[in-house]
Parts: structure tokens; C-alpha cells; sequence
């Protein structure tokens, strides 16, 4: 009889135990987070920390298991309050990046808070998650959670679109300061040397943009910037006065984005914090953006125009995410274009600022010819792609994300028009607020502002790897109206290509090339044209291919009518052919040699001497 009894109190223990299995990667629909409330204790200089979190969450259906993020976190205690009562549940780790709650008994549809007591590690040898470092004898801990690194610090909704406020209260030394998106709102000393620091609650964050930083810090205390935004720099011990020239930076660069959005600043202040050691150079929390040390202080009297010019264009990127990418995030990693790619487009066009308008677009094309090399390579991908592990995370942050998602964003203001697309960018921005947003949604903007639907253009270059070759003709026949054939050449696939234009005596016109071959009829009463450019301002990302005599009638009528940018597309398209035909090109490479842009005379003088 004893006996039995054992043998079915095992059974039950066992079933009580056991969880299902984890999910794969993605967490299922059913449990959705409203609100955080973080509580941590952390000693940079101990490599354990003690952490509490709840979290309020919307059960949309009856669950007994609910799954979050957490990663070399050991739960120690758990519970899920729901109509009123709260259930002790038992806390699992699986699959190496997943808790499991447990409940004896299903709970919901409705409203429920989560409540896990928990231990971590704080690593000295990561640069992601929650790690610290020794910089000169003392220890600081610091945060990277992008892109899925918060769940080494917090049990919690690891994924971007799951955004919610979060309310965070920091237990550090006496001696310490700690820094986190949102403003401080009181210090409360405790016992045995601690002190406790309670931020104000944050806007709608995703985990991923969730930072902190703990340690001995000094702070350069900058003028405000903007529309009255607090600006500070957080240095390691000793360094205060290092973070000045990235302080005055902010006050030139932030009023600029504010200006192109029509949104001021939306997380209240804004720290720059220095990393001595990160897993990227710099990374957009809201109010509180991470960069290496190297790239971010500058000690007095070391300052030269091109570190300056540096920090302006990295803290322009920076400061740009704080609209796109963090005020509205993409809806899934597949779209994380929609963070770096417009970083890197509006960092470009925040600097041309600082440029004559006739150097405009310069820097973007050559940026696009760099990653037109990348492109056209093995190593190519599609800027959209699924993300279903921890190894396809590891492709997510890579130059075709950024710079040709940035290219694809200046030929559609090429295409569509920049006031066109400024005002489809601040009513997506709008629409957004603080929540998620995809591609199509940024479409619909688009095509409501500009009058034309990007979809297929967008998606075209998106989904696809390669760069387009497009090819034109000017068609002159006695009685016949003047045309422009323009047909796509050799290529793997049919692009929806929008291809703007222009002609000698002609302006600029834009038309969307969707089939293999298009005519396009010029004015009746217009003289035959002595040459035409079929990448006007620059701005398509596609090589056209040119004939000697094309080339030739170009330089003799009209090289002068070209823009900078223009130009140096011209330049880029003509070495990238075969070499008789660079050999038919040589008078223009000649010319382009000569050219008043530095930019432009030297990739032609290095084009003539074969580099």
C-alpha cells in the first residue's frame, strides 16, 4: 500500500513538473505585456545580481502556462494574480532562451500581473546583455540589449513588438550613479551603503531599448538643446570634460531633426553614454544612447574638423533613431530597415545641411556605390528577411540593412519628391506614436502624400538582391515625334524601377519602368536632344549603361548641366563597364579627372591608373 502510494505521488510530482515545450523562437500570441515594473540590485564589482520584475500583462485566452523571455536567469519565485486572487506558479527555465510560468490550473481571458523574483549574471567578458567592465581600477556595469539581450538581464517580452511602459528602481552603492532612459525621480538611502534610485516611468519601449548604467560616472552637463531638451554626457571617472564636443555636437544636430519631422524630442532628456567596451558602436536607447568611448569623447585639445564632423554625422544617426526606431519600431525584425535604414538615409541628409546644395546627395551616392559592390557580390541578401533564431539575429545589423535601405529611401525622393516624402514621413511618424509600425504602413503614408502608390517599387528592392541596368535611346526620325526607348537589360529579374530623367533642353521627369522595355514620347514641339541622362539628381539605385558615342556627346554638350551628384553617378556607371567600353569613355574619364568635386577627380583619376 505504501508503496502505491509512492509510486503515485511520483507520477504526480512528474506531471506537475513537467512543462510543455518551449516555443520555437518567436513567443506565442496569447500573453501580451501592458506594463513593467523592473526592480534590480546590481555591484558592478560582483558578477551576481538580484532582480524582481511584474509585469501586467492581457491574457487573451484561458492559459496554465505562460511563456516570456529569460536567458542564464535562475527564477527563484513566482506568481500571476488574476481576478483578484494569486496563484503560486512554478518558474522554468527551457530551451536555453525561455522561462515557463506554471500554473495547477488554467486562469483568464483578462487581465493579470506576472511577479518573478530572480537571480542573473553580470558578465565581465560579454558586451551584451547586462556586463561590466574595470576602467582605470574602478567597476561600472552597463547595458546592450539589441536585439534580444534584455533577457539576460529581465524575465520578460524579448521581441519589438511588444511595447509597453516600463517603471525601473535601481539598488547601487552610496558612492555609485546610476543612468536610464527616463529622469530619476528620488534617491532613498538603505542600509549597508545603498541607496535606492526610482526612474520615472518611460514611454512605450520595446525590452531591446530598455538601458541602464551603474557606476563611479562624471557628467558633462551641456546646454539644452532643441526645444529645451536636457543634454548630458556620462564619462568614466576623471573624463567629464572629454564629453564637451559631443554635448555642443547634440545642440547643432537635434534642433535639424526636429525641424525635418515636425516632432520635437519625445523622450524628455537625452544622455550619451561611453562605453569603454560594446558589441556595436553606438546603440539608440531612447534618452539614453550608448557609444564606444572612442568615438564619443574627445579630451581638450585633441579636437580636429574630422573628429567633429565624425561625431556630428555617428550622433545625427544616433539622434535620428530616436524618431525612427524608437518613437515607432518596426513590427518584426524583418523590417528593421525601417530603424537603419532611415538612421543611416537621414544622418546623409542632416549633414548635407552643413554642405552648399550644390554637394547635395553627394555622400549618398557614394555611399550607394559601396554597397552596389556589396550587392552585386555572393554575399548579398535581401534587406527583408525572416528572422526565426538567435543565428539569423546574427545577419540582422548588416550594410545592406543600412545603406541600401537608406539608397532606396533617396530614390524615392528622387521619384516621389522630397516634400512628398517628408510629409508622408512625419504623418507615419504621427500615426505611429510610440506604438509599431511595418513597411506597409510606411507605404500607405507614402502613397496617401505623394499621390502614387510605392508598394511595388518598395518591395521590389527590398525583396530582391541585385542592382538593376537599365539602357536608353533617343529615337529622331524625320515627321516623327521625338522619343526616349528605355528598356531593363540582362538581369534575373523584372524591377518595378522608377527612372527620372533629363534631357538637353529638357527638365527632369520620373516614370516607372515595370516591364522589360518602355517608350517615352518628349514634347512634339521639342528638338531632338544632343543627350540625355537617365539618372537625374542621382538618386536611382541602377547603373546605366552607356555607348561610346553617348558618352562621347555627354562630354562635348553636356557634362556642365550635370549636378555633383549626378556626375559622379555618371562616373560610377561608366567604370562599371566592360573594358571596351571604359576604353570608348576614356574623354569623359579625362574630363571627370579635372572635376572641381575632390571626390569626383579622384575616383576618375584612380579609374585612369587602373586602381
Amino acid at each position: 500500500m505504501r508503496r502505491s502510494l509512492i509510486l503515485s505521488w511520483l507520477v504526480c510530482a512528474a506531471s506537475l513538473s513537467a512543462l510543455p515545450s518551449p516555443p520555437s523562437f518567436l513567443l506565442p500570441d496569447d500573453v501580451v505585456p501592458r506594463k513593467y515594473i523592473a526592480d534590480l540590485t546590481i555591484d558592478p564589482s560582483q558578477p551576481i545580481f538580484d532582480g524582481w520584475v511584474s509585469i501586467e500583462v492581457d491574457l487573451r485566452k484561458s492559459v496554465n502556462v505562460v511563456w516570456l523571455n529569460g536567458k542564464d536567469l535562475i527564477p527563484r519565485e513566482a506568481v500571476i494574480e488574476f481576478a483578484g486572487q494569486s496563484y503560486p506558479a512554478r518558474a522554468e527555465t527551457a530551451g536555453g532562451e525561455f522561462i515557463g510560468l506554471a500554473l495547477d490550473s488554467p486562469v483568464g481571458p483578462g487581465r493579470a500581473t506576472l511577479s518573478i523574483r530572480y537571480q542573473g549574471r553580470i558578465d565581465d567578458q560579454a558586451l551584451v546583455g547586462l556586463y561590466r567592465r574595470k576602467v582605470e581600477n574602478e567597476w561600472y556595469a552597463f547595458t546592450t540589449f539589441t536585439p534580444i539581450e534584455a533577457r539576460r538581464a529581465f524575465p520578460c517580452f524579448d521581441e519589438p513588438r511588444f511595447k509597453t511602459p516600463w517603471e525601473l528602481t535601481l539598488h547601487v552603492r552610496r558612492d555609485q550613479r546610476a543612468f536610464s532612459n527616463a529622469s530619476a525621480l528620488r534617491e532613498t538611502e538603505e542600509p549597508d551603503g545603498m541607496k535606492a534610485i526610482q526612474f520615472a516611468p518611460t514611454e512605450p519601449l520595446p525590452s531591446e531599448l530598455v538601458a541602464f548604467a551603474i557606476g563611479p560616472f562624471d557628467v558633462f552637463q551641456g546646454v539644452p538643446a532643441g526645444q529645451d531638451t536636457p543634454i548630458r554626457v556620462i564619462t568614466p571617472k576623471g573624463h567629464a570634460a572629454d564629453g564637451e564636443p559631443a554635448a555642443k555636437t547634440t545642440v547643432d544636430v537635434l534642433p535639424r531633426l526636429e525641424a525635418y519631422t515636425g516632432i520635437p524630442y519625445p523622450f524628455g532628456k537625452l544622455d550619451h553614454v561611453a562605453l569603454p567596451e560594446g558589441a556595436y558602436g553606438a546603440v539608440e536607447n531612447p534618452g539614453l544612447i550608448t557609444y564606444l568611448s572612442r568615438v564619443l569623447l574627445i579630451p581638450p585639445g585633441q579636437g580636429t574638423p574630422e573628429k567633429d564632423r565624425a561625431i556630428r554625422s555617428l550622433e545625427a544617426h544616433e539622434i535620428g533613431h530616436q524618431w525612427f526606431g524608437d518613437l515607432v519600431t518596426q513590427a518584426t525584425w524583418e523590417d528593421v530597415w525601417l530603424s537603419e535604414g532611415f538612421a543611416t538615409w537621414i544622418s546623409g541628409k542632416m549633414m548635407d545641411e552643413e554642405q552648399p546644395a550644390t554637394r547635395k546627395n553627394l555622400g549618398a551616392v557614394a555611399s550607394r556605390e559601396r554597397i552596389m559592390t556589396v550587392d552585386a557580390g555572393p554575399r548579398t541578401r535581401p534587406v527583408r528577411l525572416a528572422m526565426k533564431s538567435r543565428e539569423d539575429l546574427q545577419r540582422l545589423y548588416v550594410p545592406l540593412v543600412y545603406d541600401k535601405g537608406a539608397s532606396i529611401l533617396l530614390m524615392l525622393e528622387g521619384w516621389l519628391g522630397e516634400g512628398h516624402v517628408r510629409d508622408g514621413l512625419r504623418a507615419y511618424l504621427n500615426e505611429h506614436r510610440f506604438g509599431n509600425a511595418t513597411t506597409a504602413d510606411l507605404e500607405a503614408d507614402l502613397s496617401k502624400a505623394a499621390g502614387m502608390d510605392p508598394a511595388k517599387v518598395m518591395d521590389s528592392f527590398l525583396d530582391q538582391t541585385g542592382i538593376p541596368s537599365i539602357h536608353g535611346d533617343v529615337r529622331c526620325e524625320p515627321g516623327a515625334t521625338p522619343r526616349i526607348e528605355i528598356e531593363q537589360t540582362a538581369s534575373p529579374h523584372t524591377w518595378t524601377l522608377p527612372v527620372c530623367w533629363k534631357a538637353d533642353g529638357l527638365a527632369q521627369t520620373c516614370t516607372v519602368l515595370d516591364a522589360p522595355w518602355q517608350e517615352i514620347e518628349l514634347p512634339r514641339d521639342a528638338a531632338c536632344p544632343a543627350w540625355i541622362f537617365l539618372n537625374a539628381g542621382g538618386t536611382g539605385y541602377y547603373r546605366t549603361e552607356w555607348t561610346g558615342p553617348q558618352a562621347t556627346a555627354l562630354a562635348e554638350h553636356g557634362l556642365a548641366e550635370l549636378t555633383p551628384a549626378e556626375r559622379l553617378t555618371l562616373l560610377y556607371d561608366l567604370r562599371a563597364l566592360p573594358q571596351a567600353g571604359r576604353m570608348d569613355a576614356f574623354p569623359m574619364f579625362l574630363k571627370l579627372a579635372a572635376d572641381p568635386e575632390p571626390e569626383i577627380a579622384k575616383a576618375a583619376s584612380d579609374t585612369l591608373q587602373g586602381k
